[in-house]
């Protein structure tokens, strides 16, 4: 067991790494002068070519790309993660005001979907073809299909506007949550029922399902003491990659709500050329999608032990 987390754990370090050097050469080879930018920034438009020449100097832009990404991925290492070009603080205290935001809404999002999905699914399940299992599938095929900002617009309308029961934007105590919630749940909440109660289906088809019917179980305990522990393994993986994807839906979710999370500092890092701020921004959303794919295979090789068996193999 030891020697397969170790594994594990080194095949995540190495996607980081390999990340983190993609992202540095396609943020490199993007157009445009750093040390232009911080030149006119500091000085406007009276900056020269002495000037230029000097800041990429003391940056260290003239070096060789590959010791240019050495220095910048130990300066990460060490949290530094730069100087915003933008605002002109260290990018580091960005996010440590950022990131609590964002792990929020994430969290939130993460919670609401998992017990969306799970409810539609075992009501799907239970229903069996009947009118609930077809119109939960007709709202999870809505779901999956409309895009977040659709979703915000529709909810601010209805909820903020008409029914004046939450605020528009911007967080004000818990109510301030409610929207952002629902609208980055919708869509792994929708993916997930589907997976519930697909595997659920194939699941009450086994023979220890059969079973559960003749000790009397009725069908909805069948479905909860034998087939939902049984669908635990895909459940968790695809939470778990649904949970990434939702790092993407909160860069929307952020700006339509006015949100300051990471995902609106790195839309702000776009529009002026931040080119600091998008590499520290990236290689943090890729920390982030390998740490819960990770941790996901982590529980899913504790629960089960077939995979234990079948990994060491």
């Amino acid at each position: 067991m030891q020697k397969l987390l170790l594994r594990r754990a080194l095949l995540a370090l190495g996607l980081v790494l390999a990340a983190s050097a993609a992202i540095f050469a396609l943020i490199s080879a993007a157009p445009g002068n750093v040390a232009a930018l911080i030149a006119e920034r500091a000085a406007g438009p009276g900056a020269d070519a002495q000037m230029i020449v000097r800041i990429a100097d003391e940056l260290g832009l003239n070096d060789p790309l590959p010791m240019r990404y050495g220095a910048w991925l130990m300066d990460a290492l060490t949290g530094d993660f730069g100087v915003s070009l933008r605002t002109g603080k260290p990018i580091a205290e960005e996010f440590a005001k950022r990131i609590p935001i964002t792990g929020a809404l994430l969290v939130g999002g993460g919670v609401i979907a998992l017990l969306l999905s799970l409810g539609m699914g075992l009501l799907g399940a239970a229903s069996n073809g009947g009118p609930v299992d077809k119109g939960l599938h007709g709202l999870s095929l809505v779901g999956a299909s409309t895009p977040n900002f659709f979703v915000a617009a529709m909810l601010v309308i209805v909820f903020s506007v008409w029914l004046g029961l939450v605020p528009t934007f911007g967080v004000r105590g818990f109510s301030g949550w409610v929207l952002p919630w629902l609208t980055i749940a919708l869509f792994p909440a929708c993916v997930l029922a589907r997976v519930v109660r697909v595997n659920l289906q194939e699941i009450m088809a086994r023979p220890y399902a059969t079973t559960g019917f003749a000790k009397g179980y009725s069908r909805g305990g069948v479905l909860v003491r034998e087939a939902l522990p049984n669908i635990a393994v895909p459940f968790i993986t695809t939470f778990g990659a649904q949970f990434t994807l939702m790092i993407i839906g909160s860069i929307v979710v952020e700006t339509v709500f006015a949100l300051r999370g990471v995902g609106s500092f790195f839309i702000d890092a776009i529009r002026f050329r931040d080119f600091i701020g998008m590499q520290a921004s990236l290689l943090l959303f890729v920390v982030f999608f390998v740490a819960v794919n990770f941790i996901a295979d982590l529980i899913c090789l504790l629960i089960d032990p077939r995979l234990r068996r079948a990994k060491g193999a």
